[in-house]
């Protein structure tokens, strides 16, 4: 599915604790995309992934929106490009893939990226449609093989190495694994950590290294900073408003200041909740619980650690 507004503001709130932290790593979505706007660390990683060191691009996108047939949002990708042969690359990284069906996911994306090429009004000729490959970066293993990397190709049932040869390519990589060639084990192992300190990188690639020292110049720049501040703001913007004019609606004597300060602390329970709910119903104990917290720093804790947890009571654990 497309991502909402919602799902962006989630996801801007759990890169919010990153920043609250200062850890940034290329798993998460705003380090990333800044990353991959550069077109030598995108062209490092899909050399990688694809095991082409000779891969060119021309041209390189992020955050870019495809639209339907009938010219509406349909979908937003994270980072897209194309080889100077023509093949289209869609590149995703994934954090919630007990959120969603990656598989339905990737099918989706593949049909939305063949629409721009057959635009309304033009004789349709299928064989204008470039090749496509689609990948998503997961933290988990979503089919529990083991694999660092999983490729998926239509072929024939009754026929083994009957290939359909449509052009399309679906690619999962599992950071959790180091079964795989050993290169693209390593830039996974960089992503996730996303410094050449890790022991477990024991290929140190050069196509790594320069993303490293991209990665260093992104973090330093004022664009990266403004990033960061977009990061408060979004996280942080609709819970300081509803907080705010609760606060002044009520009749509550206590000035603006203190006003902002309920506002912010409003916004942390409702980010907890809905990172909460992400991972199923939150019970009534637990919800009065958040919702009477009033304590920024308590619930400053509590949000790092529902951005972290995979169900309620991993959250409760994590809070004792």
């Amino acid at each position: 599915m497309p991502m909402t507004q919602n799902v962006w503001e989630q996801e801007a709130v759990k890169d919010l604790v990153q920043l609250e932290e200062g850890e940034f790593n290329l798993c998460d979505f705003a380090l990333f995309l800044s990353v991959m706007k550069n077109e030598t660390a995108h062209r490092n990683v899909l050399s990688i992934i694809m095991g082409e060191r000779n891969l060119e691009l021309k041209e390189v996108h992020v955050e870019e929106v495809i639209l339907n047939r009938s010219g509406q949002r349909a979908i937003r990708l994270d980072a897209r490009a194309t080889d100077i042969s023509g093949r289209n690359f869609a590149t995703e990284m994934q954090n919630d893939t007990e959120q969603d069906d990656m598989r339905r996911r990737a099918r989706f994306y593949q049909g939305l990226m063949d629409t721009p090429v057959l635009k309304s009004g033009r004789e349709t000729r299928y064989k204008y449609l470039p090749p496509t490959i689609i990948t998503f970066i997961t933290q988990k293993d979503i089919f529990g093989k083991g694999l660092a990397k999983y490729t998926f190709t239509e072929q024939c049932e009754e026929i083994k190495d009957l290939h359909l040869e449509d052009g399309t390519t679906k690619i999962f990589l599992n950071m959790s694994s180091k079964n795989g060639e050993p290169v693209l084990v390593n830039l996974l192992q960089y992503m996730k950590h996303t410094t050449l300190e890790n022991p477990e990188i024991l290929v140190k690639d050069e196509r790594i290294m320069q993303l490293n020292e991209i990665v260093t110049e992104v973090k330093q720049s004022e664009e990266w900073e403004a990033v960061k501040m977009s990061i408060l703001s979004i996280g942080l913007e609709r819970g300081e408003k509803i907080g705010l004019e609760k606060g002044l609606n009520r009749g509550e004597k206590i000035g603006l200041e203190k006003g902002m300060v309920r506002g912010l602390s409003c916004g942390k329970v409702q980010s907890i909740l809905e990172l909460l709910e992400e991972n199923g119903p939150v019970s009534e104990k637990t919800r009065n619980m958040i919702l009477s917290e009033t304590d920024m720093e308590r619930l400053s804790k509590w949000l790092k650690a529902a951005a972290r947890s995979g169900s309620e009571e991993d959250f409760l654990d994590r809070i004792q």
